[in-house]
């Protein structure tokens, strides 16, 4: 498969490139917690499973400990959230790295075939309000991570066993934990090996990633997919192209377990408070949250809410009118025509 080079058109619903290949600005979001990059959740499932079990990801837990609040906007009142460029950038560069792990053969797919992997599955609703030149600057700055990452050597004597794979895990009656492993390696005696992608700006430091509870619950989820639990874990940040790795020994599986239960009880008591946070600024339900609008009614944060939505297509809209208008004229001139 060939694709296009940082200084082509790139995927035909982005513009012709600029000369400028730096990394666009709105990538510099870099104090969210670790989940918050790559895990996209576009339509959110039931809050409890069939046996009424109630039903958690990492991402579901992470915004319930970030603001009890939002979790209930989300997944309990499943108000709508908005597209965002560093999601949209994030499932596009998992997309691409998913279908580069994925093939079977005893060669890795090329440079050129992971840069045609990325134009695959580019995801653009997250650019579609940002100008032409952005929406460009974000398609190259994915390239070029993609060439490190391409660039980069994994420990010899691994192969990839799964991408993506999914799991269920129960935790008693109380809770199931619902997700994807990005990747699992098997090496040369049989151990496995977990791998996570982040698109965070800057890599975290070590002591972070051995607390991290994305990690300690995909270690659970490995024992329960193939009866053991992995040798190590890794977050992989593709942007700065650091893979932190931790052993399983450092993990506190036991306090996975317990936060998972712990949450699933709080929301099973409908413990929904609001806590203000440095990330609000970034929450699709700030104009319906009482910490930020008073006591105001659902009815009207809701009203705001869809203005703002339809005020963002309406300027989409004027500028591809205005695009468009630009070309018919363009064609009109050389064509000898008047408009």
């Amino acid at each position: 498969m060939s694709s296009p080079d940082a200084g082509t058109q790139g995927p035909s619903r982005l513009p012709p490139t600029s000369e400028d290949g730096a990394a666009p600005r709105l990538l510099e979001v870099e104090d969210a917690p670790p989940g918050t990059f790559g895990e996209l959740e576009p339509t959110a499932p039931p809050l409890t499973d069939a046996q009424g079990r109630i039903r958690l990801s990492f991402s579901r837990i992470d915004t319930y400990r970030t603001c009890p609040r939002k979790f209930r906007f989300r997944y309990v009142d499943r108000l709508p959230t908005q597209p965002s460029p560093h999601l949209s950038f994030g499932t596009s560069i998992h997309g691409a790295l998913e279908a580069f792990h994925d093939r079977k053969l005893p060669d890795p797919p090329s440079e050129d075939e992971l840069l045609g992997f990325l134009y695959d599955a580019w995801d653009t609703r997250g650019f579609a309000d940002l100008p032409r030149e952005e929406q460009v600057a974000h398609y190259r700055h994915a390239q070029q991570v993609l060439r490190r990452y391409h660039a980069r050597q994994r420990p010899p004597g691994r192969t990839t066993a799964a991408t993506e794979a999914w799991f269920e895990v129960p935790f008693a009656y109380e809770a199931v934990v619902v997700g994807s492993i990005d990747r699992v390696d098997v090496d040369a005696d049989g151990d496995l090996h977990v791998v996570d992608y982040k698109t965070n700006r800057r890599a975290r430091p070590r002591s972070e990633v051995a607390a991290s509870l994305q990690l300690a619950l995909y270690a659970l989820a490995c024992r329960h997919l193939y009866g053991a639990l992995p040798r190590t874990v890794s977050l992989d940040f593709v942007v700065p192209g650091l893979e932190v790795t931790v052993g399983l020994e450092e993990l506190d599986l036991e306090a996975a377990r317990a936060t998972v239960l712990a949450t699933a009880a709080a929301i099973r008591a409908e413990r929904f408070e609001t806590v203000p946070n440095r990330l609000c600024d970034w929450c699709d339900h700030r104009a319906v949250c009482p910490a930020w609008e008073g006591e105001a009614d659902d009815t009207f944060g809701a009203a705001v809410t869809t203005a703002e939505q339809l005020r963002r297509r309406l300027r989409r809209e004027v500028r591809e009118l205005r695009e468009l208008e630009a070309g018919i004229a363009r064609l009109a001139t050389e064509r000898g025509l008047d408009t």
